[in-house]
Order: C-alpha cells, then structure tokens, then sequence
C-alpha cells in the first residue's frame, strides 16, 4: 500500500508542481481587491469620505473629482456584508473619517455576494482582504475559476502584458467609457431581469448588516449617505414595483430613526441623460464626473448644517 501511494505521488507530482506555480502565478497578478486593500492599509486614518458598495458606486463616484479625501472601496457585485466587513476591519483606523457614501439599489437588500453569479470574487475577499470565508476553494484563485479562465488571465498579464489592475488611484472604476456604451433598451432589460428578487429571506438579514454599519458610524460620530443610484428608464421601467417599494421604504424608515442617516433617490433623477450611461444602470465616465460633483456638494452642504439648498432632496433623522 505504502508503495502504490508513493507511485501515485510520483505519477501526480508534475500536476502538483504546475498547479502550485499557477496559484503563485495568478496571487502575483496585481488586481483591484489587493490594490484597494494595500491602500487602506496604508491610508485609511487619512480618509475624510468612504465610498463603498456595488458597480454602481465603484464605477459611480470618482474621488478625485471630490473636495474632500476620499476613497471609493466598491467593486462588483459587492454586497452589504462585505461593506459591512470592510469597514470592521480597519475598526482602529478611521480617525478622519467623517461620511460613508453607500449605494442601496434595487437588488441590495435581496442578494448576497456567495449566492450570486459572481460567487467566485469571495475568494478574492478571503486570500487578498482576509476576510474568511469557510470554503476551501475560496482560499485558492486556481480552484475558484474555470481552468481556462485561469491560463487567459496568466497569458495576458505574463505574455501579452496586460493589466489586470482596472481601477484609479483612489479606487474608482475606469473602464466604464461613453465611446464604449452598450445598447441601452437591451441592457436595460436584462438586468432588471438578473436583479429580480434573487432570495426574499435575505431581506432581513440585509437590513440587519445595514443597521450595524449605520450604529457603528452613529457611534464613531460619521454620517451616512445612503442613494439609490440613478438609472435608465428602460431598466427603471422593467423594476417590479414590489421589490423597489419595499427597498426605498426601508430606507426611508431607517433614515427617519438614525440622525445620522440620510438618504438621496436618484432613480429618476431629470439630471442624468442618455449619454451619462454606460448601460441602463451604470453610469459612464460622464455620468460618474455628474454624480461625482452631486455628492461632493451634498456634503459640502452637510457640513454647514441642514439649513441648506439641498435639505428637501434628503430624508433624514433631523
């Protein structure tokens, strides 16, 4: 038996070897998961104004348009859990920060990140945040991805020299040009379709990692501003009104109960047009310099109290 064991460790020991170099190969490729997370670890006791949540804020707001210093730590697919994860995990370095912008779109309080057709980016929140996770593949990149997606990820970086890191400097999401927009009836569509409620029993437990992150900023004396991002009409149009109902009520009930708390529907805000959008519910390089400018205001407003030109956007505790 000992001897058909170490035959079988010979005849494998090629595979092993190869395996191992690609999970080297592919945790040595710069991405934006360990960029932000080595940028936080180096700067988050300076950051005046944290940016979190899905592609809508991480393609949505760019901080260097912003007055203030800002971050954006949104990504894809993000959910409220790992917002939530985020923020605890540089609990001791948030000495300046004082607002945390956070997206609460249509499908945010009905998903989570692990249940979702983007289940393979937890791996990229365990090996490169250190947020664990209790699946054994999520601690290797080889194992969380199809074996072709892994060889065209190292050929392009290792061979044609590509970049696999696609953010700015403070965090935001580049790739979202106007030359590049897609159809926007289609896409409008599709996903709302993709959104439409994924699993109702979340709902509470969404709530529930919405309110700590809201407690934890009241008792650290930091603002949230929750959105709900602006969109197309043919995404808007294709929304079930059920679900969109009871996401916008809940955000006006925990608006009304936290002071710290203010919320901005800019579903169907008149200001952002056509050639804002990159597709029915992202916004484009314009768009995002559009919102941007809208956020940096808001709260430049906010500072000098609720007496201002923007009071009757806003529900708030106050």
């Amino acid at each position: 038996m000992k001897r058909f064991i170490i035959q079988v460790l010979l005849f494998l020991s090629p595979v092993i070897v190869l395996a191992v170099l690609m999970e080297a190969l592919l945790r040595n490729i710069p991405n934006d998961y360990q960029y932000k997370c080595d940028y936080l670890n180096r700067n988050s006791n300076k950051i005046d104004v944290l940016i979190l949540g899905s592609s809508h804020a991480y393609y949505g707001i760019n901080p260097q348009l912003m007055t203030h210093k800002s971050f954006n730590a949104a990504y894809v697919a993000q959910s409220l859990f790992y917002d939530w994860q985020i923020i605890k995990k540089y609990d001791k370095n948030w000495h300046h920060l004082k607002f945390i912008i956070l997206p609460v779109d249509y499908f945010s309080l009905y998903g989570r990140l692990e249940n979702g057709i983007e289940s393979w980016r937890v791996k990229d929140y365990n090996i490169y945040y250190g947020i664990s996770s209790s699946h054994y593949t999520d601690n290797s990149e080889l194992l969380s991805n199809k074996l072709r997606l892994n060889v065209a990820r190292i050929k392009s970086v290792y061979f044609n020299h590509e970049s696999d890191l696609l953010c700015s400097k403070f965090g935001w999401g580049t790739e979202y040009l106007s030359q590049k927009r897609k159809d926007l009836p289609s896409t409008g569509a599709l996903a709302a379709k993709r959104h439409f409620v994924i699993n109702e029993g979340y709902f509470n437990e969404n709530v529930a990692v919405l309110t700590s992150i809201i407690k934890y900023a009241a008792k650290n004396h930091i603002k949230v501003l929750l959105y709900t991002s602006p969109a197309y009409k043919t995404y808007v149009q294709n929304l079930n009104r059920r679900q969109l109902n009871s996401t916008i009520g809940m955000l006006y009930v925990l608006s009304k109960k936290y002071d710290n708390v203010f919320y901005w529907n800019l579903l169907n805000n008149h200001s952002f047009n056509a050639v804002d959008f990159y597709d029915a519910d992202h916004l484009d390089n314009l768009g995002a310099g559009k919102l941007t400018h809208k956020m940096d205001s808001l709260i430049s407003m906010m500072e000098k109290g609720p007496n201002n030109r923007f009071s009757s956007l806003l529900v708030s505790g106050h």
